[in-house]
């Protein structure tokens, strides 16, 4: 499994944002207590419980160069303590995988199929897939995939590579629809040596 010291060794170079840069504009009251999480916190001091209690159902808020800063913090965690924050690693995985047309579609077919009375109601589907479907279309999830990953280099890219094939290994089972397969299959496998 890959070590904490790999982790904060390939990110080393990553330099702490300033504070008006850890979150998306417009974020207002929401996203305050995460930001004064942050803003007090070095990306290698947030803990298991940040991430529980601040961080897990947030990393939509983070700017991409805060989400580049405390992304060696998001992976030693849940590397450390998956069983804790098995919740957050999939919300990580989420946000670590190239998203395309077909995942909306997956997504919205599993809705469709949940049982007469179980979840939304037939018109709350409809709107749900039209709305879905335009959010896609918008641009909108590719461009935050892309703003997260850019600039990373070779060697953070080969350690994402290797928290994936690790996480694939110790807990796969908890990925019934084969995210972590989708997720290097679609970026981080041109991480992979030879």
């Amino acid at each position: 499994m890959i070590t904490r010291q790999q982790i904060v060794g390939a990110f080393s170079a990553r330099v702490r944002p300033e504070a008006e840069q850890l979150l998306r504009l417009n974020v207002g009251a929401d996203g305050e207590k995460l930001r004064r999480l942050l803003a007090s916190k070095s990306s290698m001091e947030l803990s298991t419980h940040d991430v529980n209690s601040v961080v897990e159902g947030n990393l939509w808020l983070l700017e991409p160069t805060a989400f580049r800063y405390y992304l060696p913090a998001f992976l030693a965690v849940v590397v450390e303590s998956y069983s804790t924050v098995s919740v957050f690693a999939s919300e990580l995985v989420g946000a670590l995988t190239e998203p395309t047309r077909s995942d909306v579609d997956d997504a919205l077919s599993r809705v469709a199929q949940a049982p007469a009375g179980a979840g939304l109601p037939d018109d709350g589907r409809q709107l749900l897939q039209r709305q879905q479907r335009e959010w896609f279309a918008s641009g909108t999830p590719s461009a935050v995939f892309a703003e997260r990953v850019a600039g990373l280099t070779p060697a953070e890219g080969a350690t994402l590579l290797s928290f994936f094939d690790d996480l694939a290994g110790a807990h796969g089972a908890d990925f019934p629809f084969d995210e972590l397969e989708l997720a290097v299959g679609r970026h981080w496998a041109r991480y992979r040596k030879g």
